[in-house]
């Protein structure tokens, strides 16, 4: 009776646990290293072979780069460019609340324009095609005055630097101009 129940009781454990996506697996390396089995066919172990012994989330690398300008067409300095992790929903005006953790989020994935409105900023996030990106104002009557705005960037289109390799799905890169509107002037 007591192995029936011991049996029983394994064959829930591992259901649950495979239910879960926690299985007991093995590469084919560690199996030709182990000198209690018999020795089997060496198999190359390549970043292939093992995908199937990752657990984790597919993560790729965004870099936008670019320009903001005003109506004219002229570079705006003093402008604050931040790419926004899908999983942030902020909005241009929270993002200037005192709380810490936007703040450090800020400091990772944002970037301020020069003199002539380039900018470059960087951030790590889920493989999606459609970022948001928030452009404010942070130098106020400096370089007049502008509209706090956020707007889509397609990564669909952008370049791919750095090819995949397991979860890590490489580094994607976009070139983008963001026109911002004075707040004088009307939409």
């Amino acid at each position: 009776m007591r192995i029936r129940f011991l049996k029983l009781k394994d064959w829930l454990l591992m259901t649950v646990m495979g239910a879960l996506g926690l299985t007991g697996c093995h590469s084919a390396k560690e199996t030709a290293q182990n000198p209690a089995e018999p020795e089997q066919e060496k198999t190359e172990v390549t970043p292939r072979n093992e995908m199937a012994l990752m657990y984790g989330v597919p993560t790729m690398d965004f870099v936008l780069k670019g320009r903001v300008i005003n109506t004219d067409g002229q570079g705006v300095g003093g402008m604050q460019v931040i790419l926004v992790n899908t999983r942030v929903d902020l909005s241009p005006e929270e993002m200037y609340e005192d709380n810490p953790m936007v703040q450090e989020y800020i400091k990772d994935a944002s970037d301020t324009t020069d003199a002539e409105g380039y900018f470059s900023c960087h951030m790590q996030d889920v493989p999606t095609d459609i970022h948001h990106v928030i452009v404010r104002d942070i130098d106020g009557e400096k370089n007049e005055a502008y509209v706090d705005q956020m707007v889509q960037v397609n990564f669909a289109d952008g370049e791919q630097t750095e090819e995949r390799r397991g979860w890590r799905m490489g580094t994607r890169t976009k070139d983008v101009d963001i026109t911002v509107f004075k707040k004088s002037e009307s939409r």
